[in-house]
């Protein structure tokens, strides 16, 4: 049996502005000790994706506002933008920056450094699709973020540590 992967399209050079109010970063995790499934969204406030002739050396440079934590529960919630955790009011801006891209046939891995409350740890993106239409591209990428790396630790047990993400941020050619 052979299988054939769909190559992963390139889109055009340039520099590319995403629009935050057609862009996700949805997540899910555990609560209640692994019982119980949390999903969520943040909200995507600004980014830009330069995109080069050598796609290895395109960078990603994306901000997600730390109050739009939402999960829908009225309680949950306000909890996760306190100090508690993300500490929204004294760090409103949770960003992500490139340090490297793989592309393979496929998909491409985007490595970089996710910043939240003043803590950066490593994180690895998994684009997985490039939807390319005239001068705007939606970018669809998955990973998993590790809370403990970030400096936020309350609550374990009752939070799980990782945070499984999935990304779509449409870009419009600058």
């Amino acid at each position: 049996m052979s299988t054939s992967a769909t190559a992963l399209p390139a889109p055009p050079t340039g520099r590319y502005l995403i629009d935050g109010s057609t862009s996700t970063v949805a997540f899910t995790t555990k609560h209640m000790f692994g019982l119980g499934k949390v999903r969520g969204s943040f909200a995507v406030t600004r980014g830009v994706i330069i995109v080069s002739d050598q796609v290895d050396d395109s960078t990603v440079d994306a901000e997600i506002s730390a109050s739009s934590f939402s999960t829908r529960n009225f309680i949950r919630d306000p909890q996760v933008r306190s100090a508690l955790f993300l500490h929204a009011r004294r760090h409103p801006t949770i960003s992500f920056r490139t340090s490297g891209i793989q592309r393979r046939t496929d998909s491409c891995t985007v490595s970089g450094v996710l910043t939240v409350k003043g803590k950066s740890a490593p994180v690895e993106l998994t684009v997985t699709d490039i939807d390319i239409t005239g001068a705007s591209a939606v970018f669809t990428a998955h990973g998993t973020i590790d809370r403990y790396a970030l400096g936020i630790t309350k609550m374990r047990g009752m939070a799980a540590r990782h945070l499984s993400v999935d990304i779509s941020a449409r870009a419009f050619k600058a």
